[in-house]
């Protein structure tokens, strides 16, 4: 595994213009710095982008993203402002976890949209959907199309069960009831 920090790799440009033939390094202070680790690193200063492949983690304060592969975009003043996420997508931040297909994270606003047979769980609740948004500084969020996966209450206690053989609360809606079951429990 290779780490990088991505913003010393892109400030250590050489300084346009320079006295001392462009070996100074320029300094960089990014607002909001990502550490990526990754197998294999492709970097494409012209086109402001870099691209990432193998065991690929991001890192921004306490978000972790895992994907196969990412590319990153970049300003002209070497901040991320955007990553793509491509395959076996997973995000920890906090209390909050998603996964999907693809993701898609705005570094400058903090966003995540994650897609791809998507699904979130923030603390006991776990929602899947077509399209999971949520906001890596904030505690929200955003499930489009949502079904959520609920675990039966054991009876006499205030929170769901963790036992595995729980299985999700399913809607009876639109189903004729069982005589059988009916008559037996009368």
């Amino acid at each position: 595994m290779i780490p990088f920090a991505l913003a010393a790799i892109l400030a250590a440009a050489p300084a346009r213009g320079s006295a001392d033939g462009g070996v100074k390094v320029a300094p960089v202070s990014p607002k909001y710095p990502l550490l990526i680790d990754a197998d294999h690193a492709h970097i494409e200063g012209k086109k402001q982008e870099a691209q990432w492949r193998g065991h690929v983690k991001v890192t921004r304060g306490p978000t972790n993203i895992f994907c196969n592969r990412l590319v990153a975009y970049y300003t002209e003043q070497q901040e991320v402002r955007r990553v793509h996420c491509y395959g076996n997508v997973e995000v920890f931040s906090e209390d909050k976890w998603a996964k999907g297909d693809q993701a898609d994270f705005d570094n400058l606003t903090g966003i995540l949209v994650v897609t791809g047979n998507p699904e979130a769980k923030q603390a006991l609740n776990h929602v899947r959907g077509t399209k999971v948004t949520f906001s890596v500084d904030e505690d929200t969020i955003e499930v489009d199309n949502a079904t959520a996966l609920l675990k039966q209450v054991p009876e006499g206690s205030g929170t769901p069960s963790s036992d595995p053989k729980d299985k999700p609360a399913q809607s009876t809606k639109g189903k004729a009831a069982d005589p059988k079951k009916d008559k037996a429990s009368r």
